[in-house]
């Protein structure tokens, strides 16, 4: 940060160049040096105090309006969100801005938010028991149209940044899983395999692989590799629009033995078919009773159905995904292949929502701390002249592998 007096090359008088965050900004004055000066010093306090305080500073020439948050944020979601974002990303930052950034900040100037105004929003909603992530939503999009405001030379400053601390208060995302147990699911698969069978591949694809309800819908033939017994998850379906995955990634998912058998029996039905009717198979591997691709609201009154025929609690669709990660967690998968299953773009994403999903497993380590004192006890005797010598008891031999997970060693070779 820079504000310095210099004198015009042109002409007699002088600027006021200030040098902001990589922005350049210069006001002329005449031949009063003493005024330069003194603008000069107050500007240079005046950032300095923002800076301090975390505020934005409008650094717009003179002639430049200042837009409100309201008009910027509306700017904003027509020509970077919706260019550059998903489909369903540009209509979940639209539905934060109408409903929660607008009504809060709408007619403010946009320089003069300040932080304070986004933390009485951030407690406002945690107040509301709204959850973390909901919160998190709602200043995406505002915090992105400012670093977009900073680029074009509006602010100076981003008021939503380094706010995660105030969010540590919000709802656990915990309190929002639901997870079948072993009964119910089984209770569930069986009521659609006899009364809902358009829907039973679908289902048992959810409940043996985890995959969200945009993943199920986009999923084709070419992705189901029947002999390497996998499913590569390339694509998502979100309110009807063909999109990518939520990682924007491609992974792998490995199929159960039954889900195979069941996927090749469907491809093969699917294949007389379409051969009878003279067509091509369909690419979609999931349809609906009329032979369309699934939309999410229709799967979900299907699903919803299937429940209340199971006489199952209803839980949400996505709730089946959870289902999968607990009963792999019970099952003793490790974490690590969880994630990797469900796509995560981290293993900590994972842990912050099934953690508690895996009972005890960590407690075998603590306890094998214990046959560390066995080993010591039976640990080698010392030779007079200063050699170890390896003593010849089963018991030690055992305790040194399990403890450190070696063969020991062989001797006489």
């Amino acid at each position: 940060m820079g504000v310095k007096v210099r004198a015009r090359k042109d002409k007699p008088g002088w600027w006021v160049v200030v040098h902001h965050h990589g922005q350049r900004i210069k006001k002329c004055f005449g031949a009063n040096k003493k005024q330069a000066e003194a603008f000069a010093e107050r500007l240079a306090a005046r950032l300095k105090w923002a800076e301090v305080n975390g505020e934005p500073v409008a650094l717009a020439q003179p002639e430049q309006a200042m837009p409100t948050v309201k008009a910027y944020l509306t700017d904003w979601l027509s020509t970077y969100a919706k260019v550059h974002c998903k489909p369903s990303t540009y209509r979940g930052y639209t539905r934060a801005i109408e409903k929660h950034l607008i009504p809060a900040f709408g007619e403010r100037p946009l320089h003069l938010l300040r932080r304070e105004d986004v933390k009485r929003l951030i407690a406002k909603l945690a107040e509301a028991k709204k959850a973390r992530g909901t919160i998190v939503n709602c200043l995406v999009p505002l915090k992105a149209a400012y670093n977009q405001a900073k680029e074009d030379g509006l602010v100076t400053m981003n008021p939503v940044e380094r706010l995660g601390r105030l969010l540590k208060a919000s709802r656990d995302r915990r309190e929002h899983i639901q997870p079948l147990s072993a009964e119910e699911l089984e209770a569930l698969l069986k009521t659609a395999q006899e009364r809902f069978p358009f829907l039973y591949p679908l289902l048992l694809c959810a409940a043996r692989t985890g995959l969200r309800m945009g993943e199920l819908i986009g999923l084709q033939w070419g992705d189901v590799d029947f002999r390497g017994t996998f499913i590569e998850i390339r694509r998502g379906v979100v309110l009807r629009e063909v999109t990518t995955t939520k990682t924007h990634k491609i992974r792998r998912v490995d199929m159960s033995p039954v889900l195979l058998e069941t996927l090749q029996r469907l491809k093969e039905v699917r294949q007389l078919e379409a051969m009878n009717e003279g067509r091509e198979l369909v690419l979609w591997v999931f349809l609906s009773p009329e032979g369309q691709r699934w939309d999410d609201r229709n799967l979900r009154r299907a699903f919803y159905r299937c429940l209340e025929a199971a006489e199952i609690r209803e839980v949400r669709f996505h709730d089946l995904r959870h289902t999968y990660a607990s009963l792999m967690a019970q099952a003793g998968a490790p974490p690590k292949y969880v994630q990797e299953q469900l796509g995560h773009s981290s293993i900590q994403v994972t842990m912050d929502i099934y953690s508690h999903l895996f009972p005890g497993g960590n407690r075998e380590w603590v306890a094998k701390l214990d046959g560390q004192t066995e080993r010591v006890e039976n640990a080698p005797q010392t030779h007079p002249d200063g050699e170890a010598v390896e003593q010849e008891s089963p018991k030690s031999r055992k305790v040194l592998v399990a403890v450190e997970g070696i063969e020991p060693p062989t001797r006489g070779l």
